[in-house]
């Protein structure tokens, strides 16, 4: 029987070490990557030149390693400053920096109460908002608010009296709360409804408290606005109440009180940049922020609000933790198209956040040395923050999601039909906004189903195609296109065909032939130059030697005289003349034995 046993645990640790494995095991790339983290940690963690948040993403990342996640630790506490945390070494703590050292050391099961008094010691309840209480009942009724009676009339209308602390607003529909630090109690002689309201200065837009009461006739509610921001001034710090909020939800605290303020000051210019969708989708799980948040992503692959690419798109995987769509998986490719060649590494000081975001791994215990148990291995449920009451929560489990808590009781799951939503075909489009459902991430709601009608990016409209790899020999990336292709394509384009010239090709044989020729028949090609330069023509030429006889200079030629017979008489007859040899010249040697070659060839 404890043979048995034993072979249980194992099991079960097995089991672990598989899950803490499975996001990076699942891509190389991802392993490969962790390990050029790590030896760019080396001891110290990276040294004592990066920020307080770098070292408490570094220990987010590399809380699976022992070794290291001690080296992460210890750096990160030197940076404190009593209980909490600068930007960088020795400079004054603030908001952010402590919460983010907050929610890396509860990552790996360390205590840090005191941390966590001092940031609650440093809320504020001046958040510029203004507050409203709404009493409704079915019917004309007398209500009672801290011992001052008002009258709710048929129409809804309030009349008599302003209770201490209120006062009639909205058109008399509602009182305003002047008094933000008391308490309320209402009581009334029917049914009726009780519920807060508050609004941003200047805007038109009202939020409905999410908490709501009921009460029977003489039953009562009571209602008290809890509404705090976070700062170490008088104004309050958005950014640092984000990651406040967040730190302190892992902390079991209740985060309630910080989401009015977030919500409404997020429409502020200033805040915007901050990322606040991302944030409030993280911290509410709320549908609205989902489909905002998805709208927010550029060209399907990135987000890039203020900081950077790598940051914000961090921040975006750090919410949507546990969504498994297209969005997140188009994210994540991208993020891994930035690395640099085969090393593994980015050569970004967001490399921690960018793994941590996108490929956590399950971390060990800081005092056991052990994996952290998984909450839903042992019939636990990760949730959102906000949908799991602070009794339900249990310590000492490890939920993957960056914003989720292992809570004891099953959150409610609606799904696509309970939410009123529709799920579109793949040929189809939601004109509405489409949000996660228990059983689909693409539920339609608030809109309708349309074709969708086929477009060309930049690369097809110029001739080409997207393709993984472009065809080696026959075809060429378009680099210039290349960017409007689905990530990780490429355009490419067939190769340019070269035209065989053929005039030039037959004009150069037949000039290489004339060349041959002119070689081989150079002593008859002089010949032919030479009676062309002496005026080859028609006239018989002189013989060789002789020259013409020029007439003297002034002498008139007389005509020849045609002489009478008695003047003719016969030669006198003597010996022969004899011939003088004709000398032949070198010129005319050359000519004779050219024509006789040439007699030789006509043969």
């Amino acid at each position: 029987m404890k043979e048995k046993r034993v072979y249980v645990v194992f099991l079960v640790l097995a089991a672990l070490v598989l899950i803490s494995l499975v996001s990076a095991a699942d891509n190389p790339d991802v392993e490969k990557s962790y390990t050029c983290l790590k030896n760019q940690l080396g001891d110290n963690c990276g040294g004592s030149t990066i920020s307080t948040e770098v070292n408490a993403f570094n220990l987010l990342a590399m809380a699976y390693d022992s070794k290291v996640q001690g080296d992460c630790k210890s750096s990160l506490n030197t940076r404190k400053s009593t209980d909490c945390w600068g930007p960088s070494a020795n400079s004054a703590c603030d908001i952010k920096s402590t919460a983010q050292a907050i929610f890396a050391l509860n990552n790996i099961g360390e205590k840090v109460d005191d941390s966590v008094n001092w940031l609650l010691g440093k809320r504020q309840s001046k958040t510029g908002l203004t507050w409203y209480l709404e009493i409704d009942s079915t019917n004309s009724t007398e209500c009672v608010v801290n011992g001052r009676s008002f009258t709710i009339n048929e129409n809804k209308k309030l009349s008599g009296s302003d209770p201490a602390g209120l006062k009639k607003a909205y058109n008399n529909y509602w009182f305003e709360i002047t008094d933000t630090d008391q308490n309320y109690t209402i009581s009334c002689t029917s049914d009726f409804v009780t519920t807060l309201l508050y609004q941003k200065p200047g805007n038109p837009v009202f939020y409905v408290s999410s908490d709501s009461h009921t009460a029977s006739a003489s039953d009562s509610t009571t209602e008290k606005v809890e509404s705090f921001c976070f700062s170490t001034s008088s104004q309050c710090d958005y950014e640092g109440t984000f990651w406040a909020s967040l730190a302190l939800g892992k902390e079991e605290e209740d985060i309630s009180p910080y989401i009015p303020y977030l919500t409404a000051m997020s429409d502020e210019a200033a805040n915007k940049r901050y990322f606040p969708e991302a944030f409030l989708y993280l911290l509410t799980n709320a549908d609205d922020y989902y489909s905002q948040l998805l709208s927010m992503q550029k060209e399907s692959k990135y987000w890039n609000v203020d900081k950077s690419r790598t940051y914000d798109t961090s921040l975006a995987l750090l919410s949507l933790q546990g969504s498994n769509t297209n969005e997140v998986d188009s994210a994540r490719k991208f993020l891994l198209g930035l690395k640099e060649g085969d090393t593994g590494c980015w050569n970004d000081v967001n490399m921690p956040f960018i793994l941590y975001a996108g490929w956590p791994k399950v971390p060990v215990s800081v005092s056991t040395g052990q994996t952290i148990p998984q909450c839903e291995n042992f019939g636990l449920y990760c949730t959102a923050i906000s949908e799991c009451k602070l009794e339900d929560q249990k310590e000492n489990y490890n939920c993957i999601g960056g914003g989720d808590v292992c809570c004891g009781v099953q959150p409610l799951e609606q799904n696509c039909s309970d939410k009123t939503g529709f799920v579109c075909t793949q040929d189809q489009k939601c004109s509405g906004n489409e949000v996660q459902a228990s059983d689909t991430p693409y539920c339609c709601i608030g809109g309708a189903c349309q074709e969708i009608q086929p477009t060309e990016n930049e690369c097809e409209q110029a001739g080409y195609n997207c393709k993984d790899t472009c065809l080696t020999g026959s075809e060429e990336e378009k680099i210039s296109y290349s960017k409007s292709c689905s990530f990780g394509q490429l355009c490419c384009a067939a190769k340019p065909v070269k035209s065989t010239n053929w005039l030039l090709i037959l004009l150069l044989v037949i000039l290489i032939i004339l060349v041959i020729l002119a070689i081989l028949f150079r002593n008859q090609l002089k010949i032919w130059l030479f009676r062309v330069k002496s005026g080859f023509s028609s006239k018989k030429a002189p013989p060789p030697g002789s020259r013409p006889m020029a007439a003297p200079t002034g002498f008139r030629p007389m005509p020849p005289l045609r002489p009478s017979p008695e003047h003719l008489y016969q030669p006198q007859r003597g010996p022969p003349m004899q011939r003088r040899p004709i000398v032949k010249s070198e010129k005319d040697k050359d000519f004779e034995e050219t024509m006789r070659k040439l007699r030789d060839m006509s043969k």
